[in-house]
């Protein structure tokens, strides 16, 4: 009776298929660290906003308080896209490193790690520009509240 598990025909494929799984998870991982990270940079950014209106702000005139609202909008705006940049810095090494490590595998199976690379790479890039959205978002209504207080004053 012949051994059935000495035949070892499809074998390479399944050690492909498990090592393009293992890099997809590995990068979706990253994927998941690099957001973390970069909303909490985004928030530290939104939290200099909470500070307007409140003791900071005690003892400024309405104009002093205007202009240090525009002087918080413009700082987190710069800090936004600092991060921002950052970000897609960070997608991209991790991108180029990922095709470095798929030049290894078999050409269709390479295809296949690459676009998957990419998919992680594109929703990196994705997250940071909606965190940086939601950033200038908060930082234009804050400034806007700063604005209504200021124009209230006069």
């Amino acid at each position: 009776m012949p051994n059935r598990f000495a035949d070892d025909r499809g074998a390479s494929l399944i050690e492909y298929a498990m090592l393009v799984l293992l890099i997809a998870l590995g990068s979706l991982g990253l994927v998941a660290n690099l957001g973390e990270s970069t909303s909490t940079s985004f928030d530290t950014a939104a939290d200099a906003f909470t500070t307007t209106g409140t003791e900071v702000d005690a003892g400024l005139t309405p104009q002093e308080k205007w202009d240090k609202a525009k002087d918080d909008y413009n700082q987190a705006i710069a800090d936004a896209k600092a991060e921002k940049a950052a970000a897609f810095a960070a997608a991209k090494t991790e991108y180029q490193a990922a095709l470095q490590t798929n030049k290894t595998l078999p050409k269709a199976d390479k295809k296949t790690a690459n676009a998957a690379a990419k998919d992680v790479y594109n929703s990196a890039k994705q997250e940071a520009n909606d965190v940086y959205k939601t950033a200038v978002q908060t930082a234009k209504d804050a400034k806007a509240a700063a604005k209504a207080e200021y124009k209230a004053s006069q």
